[in-house]
C-alpha cells in the first residue's frame, strides 16, 4: 500500500534538521518502516550526493558563487528509477506544461495513501492494466504510449533491472548506455537521467539550454550544442551541475522566468 511522506526543514542548534511525517493505511512495524522512509527520503532529496568537488568548482566561477553559499547542488528525484524514466518519456518532445499534465493524468489510475492526499505515480503493472486507451485518451501522452508500455512490460517480465542505476560503482558512460537502451529514451534524456542519478560528467543540451546560453552569452543568437559543451568543459565531472545551477541562479525554477 502507498504511504504519504511529508518533509519539513528547520534549523536547530546551527544545524539543518529534516522532520519527516508518515501517513497511510498500511500497518508496518516501526523499525522497517523507519528504515524504508529514511532510504526513500535520502534518495528523493539526493542527500547522498558528495558536493565537495562541486562546491570547489563554484568557488572558481562567479555565477555559481550563490550555490556554494547556499550549499546547493542536489537534484530532487522520483522515489524510484522506473518513475524517473517514465516521467522523462512523458516530457520528451513536448512542452513543460503538457508534460506535467500528462504525468498528473497518468497518476489517476494509482491508489491514494489517504482520501485527501495527492495521487501516487502508478506501478508498471497498474500502467499495463490501464492500457493504451488510458495513456492516449486520458494521460494524452500520444505516440509515447508505446515506449511506456514496452518499459512496463520489461519491468513486469523481469527483462529489465533498474537497480544497477543505484550502484555507486556505475560510471557516467555505463549509466548513459543503460538509459539509452530503454524504449523512448534518446541521448539527451539519457544524459539528463544520468545527471539526476549522480553522474554529471556530460551536459544534456536541449532547446532550453540553447535558448538560455544564446540569450545570456550570444546576444540572442542560438549557439551550437558543441559550443555549449565547450563552455562547460572546464568543470569536468561537474559540468552538468555547473550549467544547471548557473541556470537556476538566473531563473525562477517555478515560473522559469528571469533571464
Amino acid at each position: 500500500m502507498p504511504i504519504l511522506v511529508s518533509v519539513t526543514q528547520a534549523r536547530e542548534a546551527r544545524k539543518v534538521v529534516l522532520h519527516v511525517k508518515v501517513r497511510g493505511r498500511a500497518r508496518a512495524s516501526s523499525a522497517p518502516l523507519k528504515a524504508f522512509v529514511q532510504t526513500l527520503v535520502t534518495h528523493v532529496l539526493d542527500l547522498d550526493r558528495d558536493l565537495r568537488e562541486f562546491h570547489r568548482v563554484c568557488g572558481t566561477y562567479e555565477p555559481l558563487s550563490w550555490a556554494r553559499r547556499a550549499h546547493a547542488g542536489r537534484i530532487m528525484r522520483c522515489p524510484d528509477v522506473f518513475t524517473d524514466v517514465v516521467v522523462s518519456i512523458c516530457g520528451t518532445n513536448t512542452t513543460w506544461t503538457q508534460a506535467v499534465r500528462s504525468v498528473w493524468r497518468l497518476c489517476t489510475i494509482a491508489p491514494r495513501p489517504l482520501e485527501s492526499s495527492p495521487p501516487c505515480f502508478p506501478t508498471a503493472p497498474e500502467i499495463l492494466a490501464a492500457g493504451a486507451a488510458h495513456l492516449v485518451d486520458t494521460a494524452r501522452v500520444g505516440y509515447r504510449h508505446r515506449a511506456i508500455l514496452e518499459m512496463c512490460s520489461m519491468v513486469v517480465e523481469r527483462r529489465l533491472d533498474l537497480s544497477t542505476v543505484l550502484d555507486p560503482a556505475a560510471d557516467g558512460p555505463s549509466l548513459r548506455e543503460l538509459f539509452r537502451s530503454l524504449p523512448g529514451i534518446g541521448p539527451i534524456t539519457a544524459r539528463y537521467l544520468a545527471t539526476v542519478h549522480g553522474r554529471a560528467d556530460e551536459l544534456a543540451v536541449d532547446s532550453l539550454v540553447l535558448r538560455y546560453i544564446g540569450d545570456k552569452y550570444h546576444r540572442g543568437r542560438k549557439p551550437t550544442a558543441r559550443a555549449v559543451q565547450r563552455r562547460y568543459e572546464r568543470f569536468g565531472d561537474q559540468r552538468a551541475l555547473a550549467y544547471w545551477f548557473e541556470f537556476l541562479g538566473d531563473v525562477d525554477p517555478v515560473t522559469w522566468r528571469g533571464w
